[in-house]
């Protein structure tokens, strides 16, 4: 390229940072411990000030013989979600890190390596928030998310596992790891993803199975009905709140609590007075109240347990009770159920 064209490149190139806009989104490759090229695709929100670290998500597709590309990747991943869909329109700035595997599989130990090689590498050349980094993975990549959780222990501060179970499953190093499941109800590995769900629910305490109304006990659950294999990453991102509960997880060395009714059951009928009875536990022991909410207003607190209300004077046809549980830290958890009050 002649002089004078390099010089306008890098003059419409400062014009276009001095103006704020935001970079593309990054081609880069690892290169792994057996020799594979490991393409992958990386967003740097612009003007990262060294002061302030951001979070940092990793995103792991499902099994996909094109996805071997930079370009296939960057369709294929579901990195322009935290966009809005509309570059850097974010809710908040977050390096955005998909790696383009095909259909390798993510748990073998050299793939598992390389991926953990691309995030610590980028740790070190941005300034990340090593209490924010998050996972999501999609069918093949959700079965990598549940592997990493438990081979890289406490180093995720949340995680998005979708239309996938955990193949092998030691609940101790994920049960306290803030994790949202999704998957479609007409998915035929729905009933083993509850079982996984199931499975550390129990390890916190709850041993109802996964009742996806169930949100006060790790890890939240969603089914959605209708919907096959393929269409749990749509409905992941229509789920209202779900963007916000991520970035509201911290790995600060504070578990947020667990909570549940006891009484009533999810979808019981009462009249107009009805008891309640909830559990809740913290991890560090730092629990600090249990509030007793009729939709979203407050109506009881207690600072020890047995905790206990009855709801009075209820109206007439569905009413939601909820039951949050708050630590010392200000990390809380709330449960749900759904009862019909009758008149009496």
């Amino acid at each position: 390229m002649p002089t004078f064209l390099i010089t306008l490149a890098l003059a419409a190139a400062f014009a276009a940072a001095a103006r704020g806009a935001p970079p593309e989104f990054q081609n880069r490759e690892q290169t792994t411990a057996a020799g594979e090229r490991l393409p992958y695709v990386v967003y740097i929100p612009h003007a990262l000030d060294p002061a302030k670290p951001i979070p940092l998500l990793l995103f792991l597709h499902g099994s996909c013989a094109e996805c071997v590309t930079h370009e296939r990747i960057l369709r294929e991943s579901n990195l322009q979600f935290w966009h809005g869909y509309d570059r850097d329109r974010q809710l908040e700035p977050t390096i955005l890190v998909a790696p383009a595997g095909g259909r390798g599989g993510w748990t073998s130990e050299d793939r598992r390596q390389a991926v953990f090689a691309i995030v610590d590498s980028l740790m070190r050349e941005f300034p990340v928030d090593a209490k924010r980094i998050y996972l999501q993975g999609f069918s093949m990549g959700a079965a990598g998310a549940w592997n990493y959780l438990q081979t890289r222990p406490g180093f995720f501060a949340a995680a998005n596992p979708q239309a996938f179970p955990a193949r092998e499953l030691d609940v101790e190093p994920v049960r306290h790891t803030p994790v949202w499941a999704t998957i479609g109800a007409d998915d035929p590995r729905s009933a083993a993803m509850a079982g996984t769900v199931a499975a550390l629910r129990a390890a916190n305490g709850d041993h109802r199975g996964a009742l996806p109304s169930v949100t006060g006990v790790n890890p939240r659950f969603s089914i959605f009905q209708g919907v096959g294999h393929g269409g749990a990453q749509a409905e992941t991102q229509r789920l209202p709140g779900f963007r916000e509960w991520m970035y509201a997880q911290r790995n600060d060395g504070n578990t947020a609590p667990n909570v549940r009714f006891v009484t009533p059951a999810f979808g019981s009928s009462s009249g107009s007075a009805l008891e309640a009875v909830a559990v809740a536990t913290d991890r560090e022991g730092q629990l600090d109240r249990v509030e007793f909410l009729l939709e979203e207003r407050l109506v009881h607190v207690d600072r020890d347990p047995p905790y206990e209300f009855t709801f009075r004077g209820l109206p007439a046809g569905v009413n939601t009770l909820r039951v949050r549980a708050v630590d010392k830290g200000g990390k809380s958890a709330t449960g749900t159920v759904t009862v019909t009050t009758t008149p009496d």
